[in-house]
């Protein structure tokens, strides 16, 4: 963007730079985001597997003793994986926790900078619209002048 405002401009070159920042972050905290989905996704998945042999072991008569002892051995390695994935969700949080308030801070000096600059654009957009009226009464003044040969009021 073309920027009339000196200070503008080279707040421009910073602008641009902490957009890329905010962008990579944003990109970082989706990242993160996308993975607790999967972990979730794979916890309720464990979850699913659980009840199905709780129910498996609750129907009476149904399983073998040799059976019953190699299903609860199953249920207790699904419960030690649920142990697991509950862990790494909790971490996954807490990285997108940490991911997300990098991403607002990016954000933040983005919008900041922006509004400083379109704030210097509009003192820079009122002081040549003052220069140009300036200018222009100068002008009429000047054609009034030539035109009678004395000033006009």
């Amino acid at each position: 963007m073309n920027r009339r405002h000196p200070r503008a401009r080279r707040l421009q070159v910073v602008l641009d730079l902490t957009e890329r920042e905010e962008k990579e972050a944003l990109s970082v905290w989706g990242d993160i985001e996308q993975k607790l989905r999967a972990e979730e996704q794979q916890r309720e998945q464990l979850s699913l597997y659980r009840d199905e042999y709780q129910q498996k072991i609750s129907l009476p008569g149904q399983l073998s003793a040799g059976h019953m002892h190699n299903t609860l051995g199953f249920m207790s390695q699904i419960e030690s994986a649920m142990r697991s994935q509950n862990e790494q969700i909790s971490l996954l949080r807490k990285r997108a926790d940490a991911a997300r308030e990098l991403y607002l801070q990016w954000h933040g000096k983005v919008k900041a900078l922006s509004d400083l600059i379109d704030r210097l654009e509009g003192e820079a957009a009122a002081a040549d619209d003052r220069q140009a009226q300036k200018q222009s009464d100068e002008w009429a003044n000047r054609a009034a002048f030539n035109r009678n040969g004395q000033r006009r009021t």
